[in-house]
């Protein structure tokens, strides 16, 4: 089998699917939807507690504010309403997006490992249409389609943290990017003794690479800024083992600034800038990848005490970011309003987070898509 048919076989995976009236959202075009890598803590904050975070996979120098070993797990499930051309769908999903582990070393370093989602391609759609199987324009048959997307590419992460003293931390991580993405297409005839249902089925598999670094720096006592970048190595695609194509992982760099000047009250602002457009070959036409920029506010206070001991927190956000794909030349954009809880609980040995993001997506005309996304998270440390 030539490359020339697999690169055709390969694009017909994220292609095919990829047109609004197939898929019917704007939030999985091309390679998928980024969740961000944001723990239920940071999107309580709607992703500005996200740079000085430890529980998120971002800045590795957020690690060093760890002194326990600890053990991180995470539940997202979303649900979507699409509204294209007067007609609405909706779709539910679910992701387990981000689990880790911390472990600290001595009494400066502080070693993390964490599994989360880079890009999320799982949906499924149906729709009823028609053909033409005859000479004259009546001969037409109806039928069912089905289209389902399976798969995601997770970012692997092993990192570093490093406390120069109890204002600077730094930190480093290396990342691979293991992935396969599978999409099923099924066209279901009423009558099947006339026509044959037809089931077609393409799969892909991905493998990258990349280096991360940040620093975390309490430049007053009520003032912390924290830097952080993510620089991509080479993302390939395969197909039974072939290469199909590469690109580069997108580079990303990002900063954050908070402020603890009000007792029991961090509020926090982020931004970062990722270069999807590096990808290169591995985005097709009606889904150009683009460099994104993602800002964010939020605030997280201390709430009610539980049996007098350790407080309930409460956060709330908003967040403005660009999507990695457009649909043709047309760049989708999400703004979110989120807001959530984190429990403590035995003692603050164990910590339960929930959070509830409200979504926006437009861009593209005539089509608008809105989404809740629920996020259960749950630390665990001796």
């Amino acid at each position: 089998m030539s490359n020339r048919f697999l690169i055709a076989a390969a694009a017909a995976t994220f292609v095919a699917a990829s047109a609004l009236s197939a898929q019917g959202s704007l939030s999985s075009q091309g390679l998928g939807y980024p969740p961000g890598e944001l723990s239920t803590r940071a999107l309580g904050t709607a992703g500005a507690l996200g740079e000085i975070d430890a529980r998120s996979p971002i800045n590795p120098a957020a690690l060093a504010i760890r002194t326990a070993a600890q053990v991180y797990a995470q539940y997202d499930p979303e649900f979507r309403k699409i509204t294209s051309g007067g007609k609405t769908s909706s779709t539910t999903l679910a992701r387990m997006p981000n689990i880790g582990g911390v472990l600290p070393l001595n009494g400066q370093f502080v070693l993390g490992i964490s599994a989360s989602t880079f890009l999320d391609r799982t949906w499924e759609t149906a729709r009823a249409r028609t053909q033409g199987f005859g000479p004259n324009p009546g001969d037409t048959v109806a039928f069912n389609e089905t289209l389902k997307s399976e798969g995601a590419i997770t970012d692997v992460r092993l990192a570093l943290a490093y406390s120069a003293n109890s204002r600077l931390r730094f930190g480093i991580g290396v990342h691979t990017f293991p992935g396969s993405m599978r999409l099923t297409s099924n066209e279901i005839f009423p009558d099947t003794t006339k026509f044959q249902n037809i089931t077609q089925l393409n799969q892909v598999s991905f493998s990258g690479k990349a280096v991360s670094f940040g620093m975390e720096a309490a430049v007053l006592p009520t003032l912390s800024v924290a830097l952080s970048g993510r620089k991509g190595g080479t993302m390939k695609m395969f197909a039974n083992d072939s290469l199909l194509t590469s690109g580069t992982v997108p580079t990303r760099y990002s900063g954050s600034i908070a402020f603890t000047g009000i007792p029991g009250t961090m509020v926090a602002a982020r931004a970062s800038h990722e270069t999807w457009s590096q990808l290169g070959d591995l985005s097709y036409a009606h889904t150009v990848a683009v460099d994104a920029n993602d800002v964010s506010l939020g605030i997280e206070s201390s709430g009610p005490r539980i049996g007098g001991g350790f407080p309930i927190l409460v956060r709330v956000g908003v967040r403005r970011r660009t999507l990695p794909f457009a649909v043709g030349t047309s760049e989708v954009q999400e703004t979110s309003f989120g807001g959530g809880i984190g429990i403590p609980i035995a003692f603050d040995r164990v910590t339960l987070d929930m959070a509830l993001l409200h979504e926006a997506r437009s861009g593209v005309a005539g089509v608008n898509e809105r989404g809740y996304n629920l996020s259960f998270g749950l630390q665990v440390h001796p």
